[in-house]
């Protein structure tokens, strides 16, 4: 039997402000990784890693997606299983865990080899945000302060040895950070190194624990857990200035909406279709299911047909539009047909099959519109620009929207064209531009649209709104998410998510200047609800976000010019006829703000944190000096209020 080294680093998180504590103390991604601890101010970014130094100097980090999987969620706990797999094939598991308390966070990782492993060494990671603490100090056991400076210490390390504990603390004397380390069974220091680290991966304080030097036995299992305590002094919080210009509408939003495209079984799908108000949503073209199925009558089709198809008609019922869209084909209309797993990405259409795929598409959209009198009103090919799972180049994405509109002109049916649906913001516009190029394209083409997961830059958000504004067409979000890995581990799943979705969206109505946004998913996938045991739909944090921003924003409104003076503190601004919106996420600390520009009302005043969600709260009224109004940390809260005065 192999014998099991542990070695003890414990990871303590007492957080920024201990009179209002969250209830989540931490975020983590979907391999379980820490990447920010929270409080009642902003989000401290702190991120740790697992990484595998190879004899060759190369690091390997083990917490990623691959071959070899990725990490699985225990049940709704704090815990994950990741397998990793090192490039001679060697391979190994992490068993991490996190438990959170009042004010602590304790992480533990423990990695077993499964095979012999040949590493220099495998090291627990934890990357600081290098500004926090840039011109401040760091001290090693009560020793001789280390200042942090601006250039580039010897070999690029600040401290390479034997420690027991080491403190941080920034220019100001405001914030400190301690890290200490202990031993489960005796006190002796342990070994460490603390790098000013600065690559095209990004730039920080990186701290290296290393597990245990040299290769590994296979069996080998090394058990690591922690300790961090992060303090900041009371500081005033400047008041935040707001305006809006009333006087200057930017464009037309037709309002928030969702995606219905998969398990539209889920009670989830049901709670929301009665409890959100939709202004635009997105369905799945199922062509897979449809092919074996199409010759039954609709109480004989599959189950999730059916469930599609009612959702359509619902939606039609309530005067919804909304958008199809095909992820995969059946088999034979692949120019590699057969050859791949079904779930193959970036698959081609076989030219000689065209003919038959408009007929299979045909078929499906005209039995719709004959059984349930249902008629998309766009239609596109999902996330075709990294062929998820249909792959098209621009070109091709050009030719295929004059293909498909000119066949539906040709068997009567209504359905435009959607440019683009690309998946992600970053200059995927390019994407588009063929088509929109195209003299034969644009008369097929009814709005344009793309994906907003992994964010991205106002510039690179507001080349999608010049597009759809230089076609004179309207600019539609058809997939609203933040990280497109976290359905691996139900990572969305916490209230820091749904802030990092607010935030995405008020950033998106600002830079984009969409007509409509649609969120992924309104069923049970990235889902804003929770199905108890007992059958009851119990609406999460994350709803109560979407639902102030859904139900609160007036149909078909202006989006009007509107400012903050605080990058912490986001602002947007609705009008339709007398009624008013304004939305103020507050993503730091409590604070006051004053808002100018606003017309004479009496305003509602909408609160949600993750304490307390959709809070009526006392009306205020605005005077000559505009709104004044205090925000509870970490919050999303709406103003909603009808002028007197006609716009």
């Amino acid at each position: 039997m192999t014998r099991a080294w542990i070695i003890s680093f414990c990871l303590l998180l007492p957080l920024l402000n201990t009179a209002a504590l969250a209830a989540e103390k931490a975020a983590y991604d979907s391999n379980g990784r820490i990447i920010g601890l929270l409080s009642s101010a902003e989000d401290f970014p702190v991120a740790s890693s697992v990484v595998a130094v190879l004899p060759s100097g190369r690091r390997i980090p083990l917490q990623v997606r691959g071959a070899s999987g990725g990490a699985i969620r225990q049940d709704d706990g704090l815990a994950w299983s990741v397998p990793f797999a090192l490039p001679d094939g060697s391979r190994g598991r992490l068993e991490l865990q996190s438990q959170e308390s009042a004010s602590t966070v304790r992480y533990s990782a423990t990695v077993t080899a499964e095979t012999n492993l040949d590493v220099d060494a495998i090291e627990f990671v934890i990357d600081i945000p290098r500004p926090a603490f840039l011109g401040g100090q760091l001290t090693v056991d009560g020793a001789r302060p280390v200042v942090l400076g601006p250039v580039k210490p010897r070999d690029g390390v600040f401290f390479r040895g034997q420690a027991t504990a080491l403190d941080f603390e920034d220019r100001a004397g405001v914030r400190t950070l301690d890290i200490s380390f202990n031993h489960p069974q005796f006190d002796e220091p342990r070994e460490f190194a603390l790098l000013d680290r600065w690559d095209t991966a990004g730039r920080s304080y990186q701290l290296r624990v290393p597990f245990q030097h040299g290769p590994w036995t296979a069996g080998a299992s090394v058990l690591l857990t922690a300790t961090l305590r992060l303090t900041d002094k009371p500081t005033t919080t400047p008041v935040a200035h707001l305006t809006v210009d009333t006087a200057s509408p930017r464009y037309t939003f037709q309002g928030f909406g969702g995606n219905y495209c998969w398990d539209n079984r889920s009670p989830i799908a049901a709670y929301t279709l009665d409890h959100l108000k939709i202004a635009w949503a997105r369905t799945a073209m199922k062509l897979v299911d449809w092919d074996k199925q199409r010759d039954k009558r609709p109480e004989n089709l599959g189950a999730e047909l059916r469930a599609d198809f009612a959702v359509m008609q619902r939606l039609r019922k309530m005067r919804v539009p909304f958008v199809m869209s095909i992820w995969s084909l059946p088999e034979r209309f692949y120019t590699d047909a057969y050859e791949k797993a079904a779930s193959a990405t970036a698959r081609a259409i076989d030219p000689e099959k065209w003919d038959e795929l408009l007929a299979l598409i045909g078929d499906y959209l005209l039995y719709a519109k004959r059984e349930y009198s249902v008629e998309p009103d766009l239609f596109s090919f999902n996330e075709a620009n990294i062929g998820i799972n249909i792959g098209q180049t621009p070109e091709a994405h050009a030719r295929a929207i004059q293909r498909v509109g000119a066949y539906f002109q040709k068997i009567g049916l209504k359905t435009k064209m959607l440019l683009g649906d690309a998946a992600g913001p970053r200059d995927t516009h390019n994407f588009a531009l063929a088509a929109a190029s195209d003299p034969g394209a644009p008369s097929f083409i009814g709005a344009v649209a793309f994906h907003s997961w992994g964010g991205g830059s106002s510039e690179q958000y507001a080349a999608w709104g010049d597009l759809a504004q230089w076609l004179n067409l309207p600019l539609l979000v058809t997939e609203v998410g933040v990280d497109a890995s976290a359905y691996h581990t139900r990572a969305w799943d916490s209230y820091d998510y749904g802030l990092r979705e607010a935030r995405m969206i008020q950033e998106l109505l600002t830079s984009a200047r969409p007509q409509a946004m649609l969120f992924w998913q309104y069923t049970n996938d990235y889902a804003l609800a929770r199905v108890r045991p007992d059958g009851i739909v119990e609406p999460t944090a994350r709803f109560w976000i979407m639902k102030q921003f859904a139900d609160l924003t007036p149909p078909a409104s202006d989006a009007l010019t509107a400012a903050s003076d605080r990058p912490g503190v986001l602002f947007t601004a609705f009008r339709a006829g007398n009624d008013y919106a304004l939305h103020i996420l507050n993503l730091g600390a409590a604070r006051s703000i004053e808002i100018a520009g606003v017309p004479d009302a009496e305003w509602r005043v909408i609160e949600t944190t993750e304490d307390a969600q959709y809070v009526q709260m006392p009306a205020v009224r605005s005077s000559a000096h505009g709104v004044t109004l205090d925000l509870p940390s970490r919050s999303l809260v709406t103003l909603a209020g009808k002028s007197s005065i006609a716009p």
